[in-house]
């Protein structure tokens, strides 16, 4: 039987295990597919709870996955000395992992296999390349706002890879854009002119 995401994602972060690396934690879900990778590193960021300072360091395996798809890799690399930083499960607090799990349950509700073809080409995977790169790019920015809902995109993407859903796909590159969008008003004007034009208009 082919093990859940939720499980995967409880398993990753599981309390009780002992500290790893990265490039351990790569290798265990490797089977699962390069989907879930992007999963993983985009879901702590993509919920509306303060990142503490690690959606810098979850972007740089984002950044990567982005180039491994716009040359048509289907596994991640890392370099050595970012497979040997330490991954310690105990300093996501368990707020963060069960709104992770509820997240991905209320997505899962939503998800079936759609326009599969669409999904698996390969001009389609080299744009989600270029989108993921960027969108990867702005979470790199020690900035208010540029964050979580770049992070929301790719969560989507990556969901939509997992699942083979084109529709959902869809929706993803549309919230990715609109994240963009978003990222560059706030580098623009900053985040509370922006802040503030949103609660004008909402």
């Amino acid at each position: 039987m082919q093990q859940t995401l939720s499980a995967i994602i409880e398993g990753v972060f599981d309390t009780q295990k002992e500290a790893s690396t990265y490039g351990k934690v790569i290798d265990e879900i490797d089977q699962h597919g390069m989907a879930v990778i992007l999963i993983l590193f985009s879901l702590p960021s993509a919920l509306p709870i303060p990142a503490a300072g690690y959606s810098t360091v979850l972007s740089i395996p984002l950044f990567i996955i982005g180039f491994r798809l716009l040359f048509g890799y289907n596994t991640l690399w890392m370099p050595a000395a970012w497979r040997g930083k330490v991954f310690r499960p105990e300093q996501f607090s368990r707020k963060l992992i069960d709104g992770m799990l509820r997240l991905i349950q209320f997505v899962e509700r939503w998800t079936k296999p759609r326009l599969v073809s669409f999904t698996r080409s390969h001009w389609i995977r080299v744009v989600l390349g270029i989108l993921i790169i960027t969108l990867a790019c702005s979470m790199l920015l020690p900035i208010p706002g540029t964050n979580t809902a770049p992070a929301f995109g790719i969560f989507l993407i990556g969901f939509a890879l997992l699942e083979e859903d084109g529709v959902m796909l869809l929706v993803g590159v549309v919230a990715s854009l609109v994240a963009l969008a978003l990222s560059l008003a706030i580098i623009l004007f900053g985040y509370t002119v922006v802040k503030g034009m949103i609660s004008s208009v909402f």
